[in-house]
């Protein structure tokens, strides 16, 4: 099987680049840079940009379950449904859909 599109989805990374609680910038094949991170054995997509600055959010860290925080100006965001926490950011930031097929991690579209 071809794992690297589907109709909708966009092959990221292999699950074993995504280490759990260290987020990873992506560049997708469309163009969308993501970060993925990994909680436990679940692994968020959301938009590689904090909306305050536009700086990455791949360089930050995942601070409590679930909660990215970046790494310029400390906003905070839930990864799963891009809420901001805390600011300086008062924008919520983009969530994708995931899905790991056969090891692969698989970008799909916008859902928030």
């Amino acid at each position: 099987m071809n794992h690297e599109t589907t109709p909708l989805f966009v092959r990221a990374a292999h699950v074993d680049e995504v280490e759990s609680a260290f987020p990873l910038g992506v560049v997708l094949a469309d163009g969308r840079r993501v970060c993925l991170v990994r909680d436990g054995e679940t692994i968020h997509a959301v938009e590689d940009r904090c909306p305050h600055r536009d700086f990455a959010l791949s360089g930050g860290d995942l601070v409590s379950p679930c909660v990215l925080e970046c790494p310029w100006h400390g906003a905070r965001f839930d990864i799963r449904t891009g809420a901001v926490l805390q600011g300086p950011a008062t924008d919520a930031i983009m969530t994708f859909d995931v899905r790991v097929t056969d090891g692969i991690v698989l970008v799909g579209p916008c859902r928030s």
